[in-house]
């Protein structure tokens, strides 16, 4: 899935690391060239249970963007932390 944005474009990436119950968003920065990379992380850290949001950039970003990338992730991320918490129940 790509987004464009004030002219940039961006890709999503889900990611899972079973091991640690590691889930995840990221949102990349691809172009136009050279992209910026990762830019904000959503992701359930597997040893605290909790969903987390993390910004990896120090240049702003359209809130739009950051809303969109928020609504998208967090019912995904909700879903996962409440199949956490009912293995550990």
């Amino acid at each position: 899935m790509s987004w464009e944005y004030d002219g940039r474009h961006y890709l999503i990436n889900r990611w899972n690391d079973s091991s640690r119950y590691g889930f995840g968003w990221e949102l990349e920065d691809v172009a136009p060239t050279p992209g910026k990379g990762v830019v904000l992380n959503a992701y359930l850290d597997g040893p605290t249970g909790t969903a987390l949001f993390r910004a990896d950039t120090d240049e702003p970003l359209p809130l739009a963007l950051v809303e969109r990338f928020i609504a998208e992730a967090g019912p995904d991320l909700a879903e996962v932390v409440a199949m956490v918490e009912a293995e550990d129940s």
